[in-house]
């Protein structure tokens, strides 16, 4: 046996010098042609459009990262992270995905090091490695742009976990120094790092033996301490109350119960039958009261699963390890009390599956090694790895497309959820794609009623159906669906500018004046109400009011193009100003206002 076990040296160190170039080179053509998707209209979008700081990079910018919450998350680290990209590339897409692509080769490196700490058996690491880098429950977070605050968050925890294994090792108070280091830095990118503490109490109990206690606890402290810190800060965003206020009145505590049995069993299943995965899994709608039958199935396996566990920890006790660290790292994500819309996710598995996968891995080397008789005598057990391998590249490959566009990315999740309220923002996405990609002005008008059918508060399908029937020429239902935006968000002063905007073509300059000032008075610094303002105080024959208005939206945004030309024309016409006017007329041909050339052209040589 020590034989050939000598024997087989050389071979398992070729092929672990070789092992990883291979997973990076392997991941990358997975991957690749994902590089070019787009930045979608779910989420990534917001982070530029919604938050300024983020397209304005400065000290004062980098302090408001760490003040505030974005898209429901307290993440400043991944803020600082986009900002730092747009400085570079703006919005290239295939620049942000490609440091999303890149975090998870580094975070792929790092899985390979932690497993190889608590194995000495190199082709267990090679498969968690394998499955972590490929498994097709990785591609969003990966490909979704917006879940970078997923990579950063575990590339942290990873080198915070190795550098406790390393403490533990030399027992050197340093490297429990750059443990703790690497855990806030992880806190800073995204909340489900929380876990940390837990995910370190399983491996002193299972690598290190060492018996849970309360010295168990009381070590961890500090951990623990930073853990329930960034916890209060989470629940203090109120999105994040609403979702826990709406789950509460939606289920019963008993719904709760077989919710969360349903949550455990779906990420069990997707990592052995990763098929049908999908951008967003609602909460199931009830009927008559119920919930759908799988959910009432899943107490029983999830009961037959601890079962299995209780009798195989004798013999195989990686496997109760890899349950535990699973549902460690997991733990903040299952949604106890629901603080999400949504009941499931992908992305939050990316890390616990470790443990998941650390058990598969065993598993295999065991049935190799014959201490599990299934299929005794199966010869072929080395090439149904490689075929496993190949059937999960496929999968990853076919389920990148997912990520291509909004209308592919919205297809998807309207196909595979069932109708509610939240997937009338779907709708909303797809109808946006229609309208502005493929110039399909019924089929997106369509959508947009579609998503109003399911979320009637949507004020986004309000006002973008309004704007398709200006666009047709009917301003009595573009009036109708843009006070309708308004009333789903009255502190948006957008509806009512294209409502001045339409009364203003109608040459009722009075009202298109009271519609300006009504949204001047929701947003006084709002560019587009400024200049609707002054476009009708020129109208109404008050060309210096005009000129004062049109500044004040030049101050407030000062690419405004529009309002710049604006403002030339009324110091070339009424004012008398041709050097003011001709100023600003190369001003917005510099930034592009088409109509320009002729124009300065026309007055300005």
């Amino acid at each position: 046996m020590n034989k050939k076990a000598k024997n087989n040296k050389p071979t398992d160190t070729k092929q672990k010098d070789y092992f990883l170039p291979f997973l990076f080179l392997a991941t990358i053509l997975v991957f690749i042609k994902g590089m070019s998707s787009d930045i979608l209209n779910f989420d990534d979008n917001e982070y530029f459009e919604n938050y300024p700081e983020v397209v304005n990079l400065s000290f004062q910018s980098i302090k408001t990262y760490f003040t505030s919450y974005y898209v429901l998350m307290y993440q400043p680290l991944p803020m600082l992270s986009f900002a730092l990209t747009y400085s570079f590339f703006k919005l290239d897409p295939t620049a942000h995905h490609i440091i999303n692509l890149g975090l998870h080769l580094f975070n792929i490196y790092l899985v390979y090091l932690f497993i190889g700490k608590l194995t000495d058996k190199p082709i267990i690491k090679r498969i968690v490695a394998f499955l972590f880098a490929l498994h097709p429950l990785v591609v969003e977070a990966v490909m979704w742009f917006s879940c970078r605050s997923s990579g950063m968050y575990v590339c942290f925890y990873l080198l915070g976990l190795l550098a406790y294994l390393q403490y533990r090792k030399e027992d050197k108070f340093k490297y429990l120094i750059i443990c703790s280091i690497w855990f806030v830095l992880s806190l800073l990118s995204k909340a489900q790092a929380v876990t940390f503490p837990l995910a370190l109490m399983v491996i002193d109990v299972f690598i290190y033996k060492i018996s849970i206690s309360k010295k168990l606890i009381v070590n961890k402290i500090p951990f623990l301490l930073l853990s329930l810190l960034f916890g209060v800060i989470t629940l203090l965003n109120k999105d994040t109350a609403n979702n826990i206020t709406y789950s509460v009145a939606n289920y019963s505590l008993t719904d709760y119960f077989f919710l969360l049995n349903y949550e455990m069993l779906w990420y069990f299943l997707k990592v052995v039958w990763p098929t049908n995965l999908a951008p967003i899994y609602v909460y199931p709608p009830k009927i008559d009261g119920l919930l759908p039958f799988v959910y009432y199935i899943a107490p029983v396996i999830i009961a037959a699963v601890v079962y299995w566990v209780y009798k195989s920890f004798k013999t195989r006790s990686y496997v109760a390890f890899g349950i535990l660290l699973f549902f460690a790292i997991l733990s903040v994500s299952l949604q106890i009390l629901p603080s999400r819309q949504v009941i499931v996710a992908d992305r939050y598995s990316y890390l616990p599956n470790i443990g998941l996968f650390f058990i598969i891995a065993n598993l295999y080397v065991d049935w190799v090694e014959e201490k599990i008789n299934w299929l005794k005598n199966f010869n072929g057990k080395q090439y149904l790895l490689y075929f496993a391998a190949a059937v999960l590249m496929f999968l990853s490959f076919n389920q990148i497309k997912i990520w291509k566009s909004n209308m592919t990315l919205a297809d998807r999740i309207i196909e595979a959820n069932p109708e509610t309220d939240y997937i009338g923002r779907a709708y909303g996405i797809r109808a946006n794609y229609k309208k502005d990609v493929l110039k399909d002005l019924p089929s997106a008008l369509a959508d947009y009623q579609k998503a109003l059918e399911l979320d009637s508060a949507d004020w986004i399908a309000s006002y973008q159906a309004g704007l398709i029937y200006k666009s047709l020429g009917d301003n009595s239902k573009a009036i109708a669906y843009f006070n309708k935006a308004h009333a789903s968000d009255i502190k948006n002063p957008l509806p009512l500018c294209d409502i001045g905007v339409i009364q203003m073509e109608l040459r009722n300059y009075d009202l298109s004046l009271k519609l300006a000032d009504s949204a001047i008075k929701v947003s006084p610094n709002y560019a587009k109400a400024l200049n609707l303002k002054a476009a009708s105080l020129l109208n109404l024959g008050k060309a210096i009011d005009a000129e004062k208005y049109f500044t004040k939206a030049i101050e407030a945004y000062p690419n405004y193009t529009e309002a710049i030309k604006n403002r030339g024309i009324v110091r070339l016409k009424n004012l008398n100003n041709k050097e003011g006017a001709c100023a600003d007329f190369r001003k917005a041909a510099e930034l592009g206002e088409p109509g320009m050339d002729q124009i300065l052209k026309d007055y300005c040589n």
